[in-house]
């Protein structure tokens, strides 16, 4: 097998978002799905959140800091890494599309509490054909 197959070929992944209750697709009211694109874990976007995010923990260890991290922390982290790594979307929140920012996106990830998984479950099924 040529190892060129198996080279990302796309930096991006587009998220649909469905219907935590019962699956459905969610559509606005023109029909067009709601979605979340979001950087793919190899991109040079996710890897310098990602990056910066551990070098910040890296310099309050190296300064003698001791790094207490609790599960709140933890929570925190993967909301801020999903807000930051969110390139665009189409979504309907409040009867409009309100416009991306990474403050904006942490702010409706964590109240649309549901979200972040879906992200994830997108971002682990990528991971699973780039593994498999």
């Amino acid at each position: 097998m040529d190892l060129s197959s198996l080279k990302p070929t796309t930096d991006v992944i587009e998220v649909i978002l469905k219907h935590p209750g019962n699956g459905d697709t969610l559509v606005k009211p023109d029909g067009t799905e709601q979605s979340i694109t979001v950087y793919a874990p190899h991109s040079k976007e996710y890897k310098k959140v990602l990056y910066a995010q551990q070098n910040e923990r890296l310099k309050k260890s190296q300064a003698g800091n001791k790094i207490d991290i609790d599960a709140e922390e933890i929570a925190d982290i993967r909301i801020k890494l999903l807000a930051e790594v969110t390139k665009s979307w189409d979504i309907l929140v409040d009867g409009k599309c309100p416009k991306l920012t990474p403050a904006k996106a942490r702010s409706i990830y964590e109240e649309i509490f549901w979200i972040p998984g879906q992200i994830e479950e997108e971002i682990d099924g990528y991971l699973g054909f780039m593994m498999g």
